[in-house]
């Protein structure tokens, strides 16, 4: 794992420096991860994408909402949950892998996060994700 802080210097509204520091890991991880990505130097596009995704799946994220979670656990099982479906249960269109020979009118495969990394051959449904047992570290 590795992380980077991107610090922004402005003057008034104009931009005027960006600093890199290494906030975990080697500089050597941070660059793996990054050619991973398909990005040159670190950026915050992937990790507001993220954010908006997550806001977007789980109204209690959002600043004003009338859904609202009072008590920390509440909102942690909250973004646990809305974290899972979107890497188990979610096809995501950029994931998905043109099939070898097509199948009737389907030319794709659609494809999880998790079936990304090879953590599982299937998507998940919501049933299927709940009743999974989760083991807390000791």
């Amino acid at each position: 794992m590795a992380h980077v802080q991107v610090v922004k210097h402005r003057q008034g509204k104009k931009l005027v420096k960006v600093d890199l520091h290494k906030a975990h890991g080697s500089w050597r991880r941070i660059n793996e991860g990054l050619e991973a990505l398909g990005y040159n130097q670190p950026n915050t596009s992937a990790v507001e994408r993220f954010n908006a995704t997550a806001r977007r799946m789980n109204p209690h994220q959002v600043r004003r909402s009338l859904a609202f979670a009072h008590r920390p656990k509440t909102r942690e099982a909250l973004a646990w949950l809305s974290g899972c479906v979107y890497n188990w249960v979610r096809e995501h269109r950029s994931l998905r892998q043109r099939l070898d020979a097509p199948q009737g009118k389907r030319l794709y495969q659609p494809r999880t996060p998790a079936m990304a990394m090879n953590l599982t051959d299937k998507i998940w449904d919501v049933a299927e994700l709940l009743s999974c047992p989760v083991y807390l570290p000791a």
